[in-house]
């Protein structure tokens, strides 16, 4: 007899949403990427602005080009700022589907340990009858000698 696992659509239903919500998580871990990655471009841009204003007032630059440079300081201050704000709630939601995916692997290596340990009995029981049936065999042909 084959072994049958009575909670096999069940575990590849808990299999299925394991998948599913660390699907889930990678899609945020490359959001975060992403955003970091954007980050860090408005970082660099900052420096680059710094270093041409104070190149600016070292040059006595018109005091139009030293605005135009602030405001666009400040513009990707305020861009920087939304940036770091998304990265928190980013942060916030990979722990938040961190603790889910968790709770999910969980309750599938649950099943899947469940599913070996049947397997494993299952197995024992089919060697014992095999071992009964060829000492059934070697009495019988024992009994079939005298």
């Amino acid at each position: 007899m084959t072994f049958q696992f009575r909670l096999d659509a069940v575990l590849r239903f808990r299999e299925s949403v394991e998948h599913s919500e660390e699907a889930a998580l990678h899609r945020i871990v490359q959001e975060i990427a992403a955003v970091e990655l954007e980050l860090q471009q408005v970082d660099l841009r900052q420096g680059r602005l710094r270093q041409q204003r104070d190149h600016g007032l070292a040059q006595k630059l018109p005091a139009v080009h030293l605005l135009e440079i602030a405001e666009h300081e400040l513009e990707l201050k305020q861009s920087a700022d939304r940036l770091r704000s998304r990265l928190q709630q980013l942060e916030d939601q990979r722990l938040t589907q961190l603790a889910i995916y968790q709770t999910a692997h969980r309750d599938r290596e649950v099943l899947s340990e469940l599913r070996e340990q049947q397997r494993h009995t299952h197995q024992l029981e089919q060697r014992r009858q095999e071992q009964k049936t060829l000492d059934d065999l070697f009495l019988a042909r024992g009994k079939a000698g005298n």
